[in-house]
């Protein structure tokens, strides 16, 4: 970014699908809500099993608790399959709302497209058409925002 400094230029790149995208992510808030959910009671019953699957190999335990555990562990399986179907589903149902084969522009799955990291890598600013920046003056700085680290996002928050 030496550019921005040295000469006070920057990059702006248009991208006229991106009104679209905005759009559609705006009136699928309660959906990808929904996927958040999903997510962390799958990850919530993986745990789950993981510590049972421990305790089977590991602990010293009667045939009785083994059945018990067993028995759990079973139902558990059963109840990650159907989170799994429901949470692909929902994931598909998604995708196709932004493009019936692609889906979102900036996403792919959970994680940024390599588009989505192309643009955060070069192009300091990004908008759906120039006359975005119309009601903006000429003279307007633009900063970056904050950069999170996965850890943070429970910690602040986010």
């Amino acid at each position: 970014m030496c550019c921005v400094y040295l000469k006070g230029w920057r990059t702006m790149l248009v991208i006229p699908e991106l009104e679209q995208e905005v759009k559609l992510q705006s009136e699928s808030k309660s959906t990808r809500k929904e996927l958040r959910h999903l997510r962390m009671e799958r990850d919530s019953v993986e745990d789950t099993i993981h510590r049972l699957e421990w305790s089977l190999q590991f602990e010293d335990l009667t045939e009785n608790e083994k059945g018990k555990l067993l028995s759990e562990h079973d139902n558990l399986l059963q109840k990650l399959k159907g989170i799994r179907c429901l949470l692909r589903d929902a994931q598909m149902q998604h995708h196709q709302k932004f493009h019936k084969v692609w889906g979102q522009l900036m996403k792919t799955g959970y994680q940024n497209s390599r588009f989505a990291h192309q643009v955060e890598r070069f192009a300091c600013l990004y908008c759906s058409q120039v006359t975005d920046f119309g009601l903006y003056s000429p003279n307007k700085y633009y900063r970056p925002s904050e950069d999170y680290m996965p850890h943070e996002f429970d910690v602040l928050g986010l």
